[in-house]
């Protein structure tokens, strides 16, 4: 039985939409072409060169900012303690060595602080550890992290900005490339930071910061007022000096400064450091004793 095939168009109407379909099909992929052609040639001319014209910045090196000495690396310094009271064990530096201080000791608190401090005192000869954010799982922040030098940090330098690495926290980002403070910045552990050299001294100042933290890991207060002008010095190709002042008028009535001595750690059983484990709902560390059950942070 023969087949008809419906709606058949006449032979030549047929040839000419083949030849149609081709025309079509050579032009979509000339243009295909042209445009590669044309992305490849942007690519690889202007939009390359841009890149590199914008890394490193105007003025800086790979390797940090020109005529910055080179602090990158491994460090470990001390830890702040309380005059006349050595260290529990496993409670200092990790490599034995002695503490340092806040000067001037006493702290300078104002009534409102030293009632805070007091009441944390009180309360830690009861089992209670007040003011303990690492105990909750949170960051150590600022400026206990520089004050408390139990492990070594990692320095690290490059354009615009140095970037220290601390163990068991996120880094403190100085921005060196020029920039100011935020005017809109939410405070955070950390704060915002900026710095700037001179000869072998990083100057940094640092605001922003949470009044939730603690000065050091004898868990003593600050309010969310407290501002940092700190220093970074190279005194020697391995040794650091870093000078901290705390500016905070709401929890004192001057100044509070330390010194702090790092030095470089070369040993490569340094690079290699065992998790630091965190344990939530230790009932021990509660700002307040609880019922029972769960306690969400």
């Amino acid at each position: 039985m023969m087949k008809v095939r419906r709606n058949a168009e006449p032979k030549h109407v047929r040839k000419q939409m083949v030849v149609n379909r081709v025309l079509k099909l050579v032009g979509t992929t000339a243009a295909v072409a042209i445009g590669l052609a044309a992305a490849c040639t942007f690519w690889s001319g202007e939009a390359r060169a841009a890149d590199s014209a914008q890394w490193p910045p105007p003025g800086v090196s790979l390797n940090g900012d020109p005529g910055s000495p080179d602090i990158s690396g491994l460090w470990l310094g001390t830890v702040t303690g309380v005059p006349g009271v050595p260290f529990a064990p496993n409670r200092g530096s990790a490599d034995g060595r002695p503490a340092t201080y806040w000067a001037p000791w006493p702290l300078p608190y104002t009534p409102k602080f030293q009632a805070i401090y007091d009441e944390r005192v009180a309360r830690a000869s009861k089992g209670v550890q007040l003011g303990d954010s690492s105990a909750k799982c949170m960051p150590f922040g600022l400026p206990m992290m520089l004050a408390a030098k139990v492990y070594p940090d990692e320095i690290v330098q490059t354009p615009g900005e140095v970037t220290l690495f601390m163990n068991n926290t996120f880094p403190i980002t100085i921005w060196t490339d020029g920039r100011d403070h935020p005017k809109d910045f939410t405070p955070s552990y950390n704060g915002h930071s900026t710095g700037h050299w001179v000869g072998e001294t990083l100057f940094v100042d640092t605001v922003g910061l949470l009044g939730t933290t603690s000065m050091d890991n004898q868990r003593n207060p600050h309010s969310d007022k407290l501002h940092l002008s700190w220093t970074l010095q190279r005194v020697a190709k391995d040794v650091l000096h870093l000078h901290l002042t705390l500016y905070d008028d709401e929890a004192f009535t001057e100044p509070v400064s330390t010194t702090n001595i790092w030095h470089r750690k070369t040993d490569p059983r340094w690079q290699i450091l065992d998790d630091a484990s965190c344990f939530e709902n230790n009932e021990s560390n509660q700002d307040s004793v609880p019922e029972g059950g769960f306690v969400k942070f």
